[in-house]
């Protein structure tokens, strides 16, 4: 059997976050499967987050339906609220997954599923979440809700309006590196802890960190937490090698 082709398609106007994701990724699979990052510059708005649906499902299905024609054997869509996954899946032969999908499955014969979520403030043409109820909507969609420990959640901070703006323009690397940043610091504040109260309280065998910002970034969480850490863009890739293989 030759090697496997895996879309990973970031929904965001910018490559903001490919290269990272593709350090990732390419990592995580075997050496004959071909990982190729993209994202949906030129149709969506340039924004440091996901973008509001609003503007984000046409473009982003658009690019799943072109994926299975230009060849592909799998597609990632490398956001950990699965946008437009269900639709995706209708609309091609070939396999369609995300990160929270994937992680459901993974942790299932594992153990217990722990959530860690970011909160972060929507900035304009941006589509963040307020609160941690997107996971649990998931969660039973998937049908997984008996062995879902809960979700926990770590603040993460959204670069000021005036400096996304400028950075978007002039230095998406610089803006990257921020972003990451911030969400490394979410962990130090926050997250690391949270994560301990999961395995500990939350009876939790399996911690998924809900945001694909964090991949990368969680080697400190496993050096500090008893449970198998699931890193987002990691597990989606492994995921989907497995389906394109079946």
């Amino acid at each position: 059997m030759g090697g496997k082709k895996i879309l990973v398609l970031n929904p965001n106007g910018t490559n903001i976050y490919d290269q990272v994701t593709l350090d990732v990724a390419k990592n995580s699979v075997s050496s004959d499967t071909s990982i190729i990052v993209k994202n949906l510059s030129g149709s969506v708005p340039k924004t440091a987050f996901l973008p509001a649906t609003s503007v984000l499902m046409n473009q982003l299905l658009t690019a799943v339906v072109n994926a299975e024609k230009d060849g592909f054997d799998a597609v990632v869509i490398a956001c950990c609220s699965d946008p437009g996954l269900q639709d995706a899946k209708e609309l091609v032969s070939i396999p369609v997954t995300a990160p929270m999908e994937a992680a459901v499955y993974t942790a299932a014969p594992i153990g217990r599923l722990g959530v860690i979520a970011p909160r972060i403030d929507s900035g304009e043409d941006e589509n963040l979440p307020s609160d941690s109820n997107w996971v649990r909507k998931l969660i039973h969609l998937y049908g997984v809700d008996h062995n879902f420990a809960g979700v926990r959640y770590a603040p993460a901070p959204h670069p000021p309006p005036n400096v996304t703006e400028k950075l978007i323009k002039e230095d998406l690397e610089k803006l990257c590196l921020l972003v990451r940043d911030g969400m490394s610091k979410a962990l130090d504040n926050k997250g690391i802890n949270e994560a301990k109260k999961a395995s500990e309280e939350d009876d939790a065998k399996v911690l998924f960190f809900a945001c694909t910002i964090w991949s990368g970034l969680l080697d400190k969480v496993e050096k500090n937490v008893s449970a198998k850490i699931l890193d987002p863009v990691k597990t989606a890739v492994i995921f989907a090698e497995m389906l394109a293989k079946n």
